[in-house]
């Protein structure tokens, strides 16, 4: 049995419950009607995210190309340039220390003295040699070690030839790594210091050979650097004079250059005196200069001619040979 009354607000609630389906059924039939053209835009952008994509890695590979053909090259020159600048004024450091160190350069050279007492040669000392070689080559090596974990930048602003954009750019890291065992040579050279005076100057080649690893290529490439270690000055007997190019003698108490014949032939008993700043002179004849030749000539007759000359018959009066 109900109560009085429940049945009117169940009718009512039935009612106001009707039209809030029928609101939601006909928003819900809108929006499925509306809720599939969103998916649209979202193709759209898909779309055009794949286009981005294939189009960036376009770009990327003939970027790579161009770099490859066009930046490689004078990149690798210039890490050549750098790399051999960097480990030459290492190893020029490392050794210069090294030889600071030494107090007994004045044993590389053993001198070689004559009777008199006075230099007639020099010879390098072969244990001091070798113990400057194994130092060096240890130093060297070692230096090297050390340098190759530090890479060096370039940036790429520098391969394109711009004196603008050179320092501009990506930089590109440069490596390099020692390559086979370090080479050193300790040997002597001279120089003219004067007269009789020679400099000789002992000093230390060494050869080292290292690859360049750039992000496009490696190459090989020599450091070789030149380092002094001693100079020494031989001093020889100084003449009081000395004759120059030109045979003049040059310095105090200097005499003329003795005077030189040189004969012109054999057996005509003539030559040709020379000395030092002069010409050549006839020794015993007269030169062609001192010739007169401006006298008329004489004839002399030939054998079995008709006319002689007798020296009996005197001036204005001549003779036939032939009538009588």
């Amino acid at each position: 049995m109900s109560r009085p009354g429940s049945g009117g607000k169940r009718r009512a609630r039935r009612a106001v419950a009707a039209p809030a389906s029928r609101a939601a059924g006909g928003s819900g039939g809108a929006g499925g009607a509306w809720g599939a053209r969103p998916g649209r835009p979202r193709m759209r952008r898909r779309t055009f995210l794949l286009v981005i994509v294939i189009a960036g890695m376009i770009f990327s590979i003939q970027s790579f190309v161009y770099v490859e053909r066009n930046l490689r090259p004078p990149m690798m020159n210039i890490a050549k340039i750098r790399v051999k600048q960097v480990a030459t004024q290492a190893i020029n450091k490392a050794i210069t220390e090294q030889v600071a160190q030494r107090s007994n350069s004045e044993k590389l050279i053993d001198w070689k003295m004559n009777g008199n007492g006075k230099i007639s040669g020099f010879m390098l000392n072969y244990a001091e040699h070798m113990s400057i070689t194994s130092q060096t080559i240890n130093t060297v090596q070692n230096t090297l070690n050390e340098m190759k974990g530090i890479p060096e930048h370039i940036p790429i602003g520098h391969a394109l030839n711009s004196a603008i954009i050179s320092s501009f750019g990506p930089k590109v890291p440069v490596k390099f790594e020692p390559v086979g065992a370090v080479k050193v040579d300790l040997s002597t050279r001279q120089k003219d210091a004067g007269i009789n005076m020679i400099l000789v100057e002992v000093y230390i080649r060494i050869v080292a050979e290292v690859t360049i690893i750039i992000p496009f290529d490696t190459e090989p490439e020599l450091v070789e650097t030149d380092i002094p270690i001693s100079y020494l000055l031989v001093v020889g007997d100084v003449p009081m004079y000395y004759y120059d190019g030109t045979g003049r003698p040059v310095g105090e108490s200097a005499a003329e250059a003795p005077n030189i014949s040189v004969p012109l032939g054999q057996g005509t008993g003539e030559g040709v005196t020379t000395s030092p700043g002069s010409g050549g002179n006839a020794g015993s004849g007269p030169s062609n200069e001192d010739l007169d030749h401006s006298g008329p000539a004489t004839e002399v007759p030939a054998e079995g001619s008709g006319n002689s000359a007798d020296p009996e018959i005197p001036p204005g009066e001549t003779g036939n040979s032939a009538g009588e």
